[in-house]
């Protein structure tokens, strides 16, 4: 069995007004080994990103920052729940990172990340 990348996901920041927001994702490499970053999305119905061709080396101990364009259009105080962030990225094997954050719209209605960040990863299996 391959060896799980470590890899770690911060809550993301927003930039942008009126509806024209983009999110910022840290994500840091905690392994032994460079990953490379090959594309991210955002499918969730009101937190949603087509995947976006991404191609960043992020070497042992290292972190990067992945800018996203959201489309994200709920009025202040909304709560939406499970929206999240889907990387594939390659070490010696392809591997799907799914990040998980409970997201609500602040007052001008622009998404606000929740604190947690629940990170799963799939190894990505070839036919």
């Amino acid at each position: 069995m391959k060896r799980r990348p470590s890899v770690r996901v911060e809550p993301f920041t927003t930039e942008g007004t009126g509806g024209s927001w983009t999110v910022k994702w840290r994500i840091t490499n905690d392994g032994d080994q460079p990953i490379r970053v090959l594309s991210a999305q955002q499918p969730h119905s009101q937190f949603r990103t087509p995947e976006t061709k991404i191609d960043r080396e992020v070497g042992s101990g290292s972190d990067t920052t992945i800018a996203l364009p959201v489309q994200f259009n709920e009025s202040p105080g909304v709560r939406v729940e499970n929206p999240f962030l889907i990387l594939l990225f390659r070490d010696s094997a392809d591997w799907r990172l799914l990040a998980r954050v409970r997201t609500t719209a602040g007052t001008s209605g622009e998404p606000i990340a929740g604190q947690a960040v629940v990170v799963n990863i799939q190894e990505v299996r070839k036919p």
